[in-house]
């Protein structure tokens, strides 16, 4: 188990004292944000292994505190995981955010797999597989987008609709996108450490993110085309 320095952005005070009492529980060093400004201001004072957010929030979203931490320089070999509908054990209908009660084995599987060193020795220096390299380089898209689902799931469904109505709206030249289901492949996952379905990895541009839950927000998804410089279609 490593234990980590982790920042948690999130509006609601219930389930931020709970994600923080949760991760502390778990030996974990924790600081808190409301809001997105607060939390880039958290960022801009000491360095996150992790940075858990939320969304929608007042004054900023979560996909622009991460933008804005990206442009400064603040995110270097950090992991940045953004919560949204997050789907419960049962795989019931969510609420916002997080489903109350929060189903905290599967949450805290997902960190601890994610806080995992990767041993992986065809890796270039910053990390990047010179596979996906050459293939970027050749394919000329902007953004890798893998969306993990579960077929019996009716969650991992209903985030697949949403994620590909989203993208409609955008240059399909610009984005590579793939959807790895569990069910069929259980160890699919293992290349991103993804614990639970649906999870949506943004793999490329750096840095890399994870996006729990449905994508009942379709913002969200995408304002994180945006930031990767994908044209939205004419």
């Amino acid at each position: 188990m490593n234990y980590a320095r982790i920042l948690v952005v999130e509006d609601q005070d219930d389930v931020r004292r709970l994600l923080v009492t949760a991760l502390e529980i778990e030996g974990h060093v924790v600081d808190e944000a409301a809001d997105a400004r607060g939390g880039l201001k958290r960022l801009q004072e000491a360095r996150y292994d992790l940075v858990l957010s939320d969304y929608a929030m007042p004054g900023g979203t979560g996909s622009w505190m991460l933008q804005e931490a990206t442009a400064q320089g603040l995110l270097n070999e950090t992991i940045a995981l953004i919560l949204t509908a997050h789907p419960d054990v049962r795989e019931q209908r969510a609420a916002r955010v997080i489903p109350k009660p929060l189903d905290l084995d599967h949450f805290l599987e997902q960190v601890r797999r994610l806080l995992s060193p990767q041993l992986d020795s065809d890796k270039t220096p910053d990390g990047t597989h010179e596979a996906a390299r050459r293939e970027r380089a050749a394919g000329g898209w902007r953004v890798e987008l893998v969306l993990y689902v579960s077929s019996a799931s009716a969650l991992s469904m209903q985030a697949r609709r949403n994620l590909e109505r989203v993208l409609e709206n955008f240059d399909a030249s610009q984005i590579k996108f793939s959807i790895c289901d569990l069910v069929l492949d259980p160890l699919a996952g293992d290349d991103d450490n993804v614990a639970f379905t649906p999870t949506l990895v943004k793999r490329y541009p750096e840095p890399r993110m994870w996006v729990l839950g449905d994508l009942r927000e379709p913002e969200m998804v995408a304002d994180l085309l945006r930031v990767c410089g994908v044209d939205a279609r004419t």
